[in-house]
């Protein structure tokens, strides 16, 4: 039953979020406790080095840490985030793993790790905080 319930939320995410659908991200995973998503990249996700766009991976992280933050059925809007770029990437991928750091009522925090799926060399982190609209 649980596993269905994230299903369909994961699933309502993908189709739909414009954005997500204009930038090829796609929610891959999610269990309440970690939520992923993942970026396919194109010529539009490059930025003028040739490498995947900072913002890219930013926006990834925030959709899954938002994904997850979402799992307990409320609707909440970003607050403040930090994100640390650590390297360049040329994959043709990129994932956002996300985790729960504490939830609460009206604020909750997550952490996002940005990696090359396919070698998992870490290129992106970052801590997000939300407010539940209710």
């Amino acid at each position: 039953m649980e596993e269905e319930k994230f299903r369909v939320q994961r699933e309502q995410a993908n189709a739909s979020n414009p954005f997500m659908r204009h930038n090829g991200i796609r929610a891959t995973y999610l269990d309440g406790e970690e939520a992923r998503v993942q970026a396919q990249i194109g010529p539009d996700s490059l930025n003028a080095m040739g490498s995947v766009h900072g913002g890219l991976m930013m926006a990834a992280a925030e959709i899954a840490c938002g994904l997850l933050v979402r799992s307990d059925g409320c609707k909440y809007v970003t607050l403040d985030s930090s994100f640390r770029f650590l390297r360049a990437s040329t994959a043709g991928c990129i994932e956002a793993r996300a985790r729960l750091v504490k939830g609460g009522r009206t604020v909750s925090f997550a952490r996002a790790q940005v990696t090359e799926p396919d070698t998992g060399r870490l290129l992106a982190e970052g801590d997000f905080t939300f407010y539940c609209l209710g």
